[in-house]
């Protein structure tokens, strides 16, 4: 009885030994399952992490990539404050061996936020400072789109442009059919901001081709609200209704008010030029509503294409003014001394 009694504790303790491996295995599995969602899904990625991932459970390199994963999903779905909070955690930690393996990619996601939170020169800075660490072509690529963004945002069009081009180039070379999709639905909105419908249109085709493709559901919601908007300046109402409803319903499928918002614009639009009154609540809704959009440059057109056709007045917003981002934890990136 006694040697029973061994052999139970030894297979006890086999178990509680065995345990925490497959705890990390597990999680291992979760986050790399909520990884595989960010370009797809990124709404799918952060019901991973919250309702199957708890982080006091996991190793320090899995509480980095937790962190790493949820701020690409939260800015891509723009929950900016979610994202900051993870942002700050990752730059607080910077001389980990895990975060020093991901430097490039968590530089170019804290620059991606910095941007859509109007921190433009940190945003440039943080760039600047990724593209100085050693990085592979497919790196490079995302950090000039990124660029080329700001150049847009701050109405630098022929530099925006060359910075596509140069990433365009890049992408073509390597084959890397979701970033040309990205570029080429970047190069049309630079078309349409200069009045270039045709090219524009040919840019957004060829992106909503690409992320089809690739099943990119933001980009492919993105370059396809973009096309209908094109569809409906040139007046090619048939091409118009047979995109609409394949991208209402991704547009209904992910909670991204700004698209929806977008969205509802143009097919308000669409219905008054097929003829349909747009009544009184509709259009205080849709000046409402044209305050939330979160891009000065979206607004600008809507106001120039859109208001106009429907007689609604907005006012578009001052350019924002070059704010200056003061957290300690960025004086690690204004250094750049890996």
């Amino acid at each position: 009885m006694y040697k029973t009694f061994i052999l139970f504790t030894l297979f006890v303790c086999e178990l509680c030994t065995a345990a925490p491996s497959d705890q990390k295995a597990e999680n291992e599995y979760l986050l790399q399952q909520a990884k595989y969602f960010l370009s797809s899904d990124p709404i799918q990625t952060l019901q991973i992490l919250d309702a199957n991932l708890d982080l006091a459970q996991l190793t320090q390199p899995q509480h980095i990539l937790w962190h790493m994963i949820n701020t690409r999903a939260s800015t891509n779905t723009n929950q900016l404050a979610r994202a900051g909070t993870s942002i700050e955690y990752l730059l607080s930690h910077p001389t980990r061996p895990f975060f020093l393996k991901k430097r490039v990619a968590i530089l170019r996601m804290v620059g991606i936020w910095l941007r859509k939170s109007s921190y433009f020169k940190e945003a440039e800075l943080t760039f600047q400072c990724a593209l100085k660490q050693p990085s592979s072509s497919v790196q490079r690529i995302g950090l000039t789109i990124s660029s080329a963004i700001i150049a847009r945002r701050q109405e630098h069009y022929r530099r925006a442009k060359t910075l596509y081009l140069e990433a365009l180039d890049i992408a073509k070379k390597l084959d890397k059919k979701s970033a040309v999709a990205t570029i080429t639905n970047n190069l049309g909105v630079l078309a349409l901001d200069n009045g270039n419908l045709e090219q524009a249109n040919a840019y957004f085709r060829l992106a909503l081709a690409g992320h089809q493709l690739q099943g990119k559901k933001p980009g492919h919601i993105n370059s396809g609200i973009n096309l209908l908007f094109v569809f409906l300046l040139q007046k090619q109402f048939v091409n118009y209704q047979r995109l609409y409803e394949p991208i209402a319903q991704l547009v209904n499928d992910l909670p991204d008010k700004p698209k929806r918002i977008y969205l509802f614009w143009v097919n308000s639009t669409y219905k008054f030029e097929q003829g349909e009154k747009i009544n009184q609540a509709t259009k205080e809704q849709l000046i409402s509503q044209f305050y939330q959009l979160e891009s000065r440059g979206l607004k600008a057109l809507i106001k120039q294409h859109l208001a106009s056709r429907l007689n609604l007045s907005v006012t578009l917003p001052a350019k924002v003014p070059n704010k200056v981002f003061t957290a300690p934890w960025f004086d690690t990136v204004k250094s750049c001394t890996w």
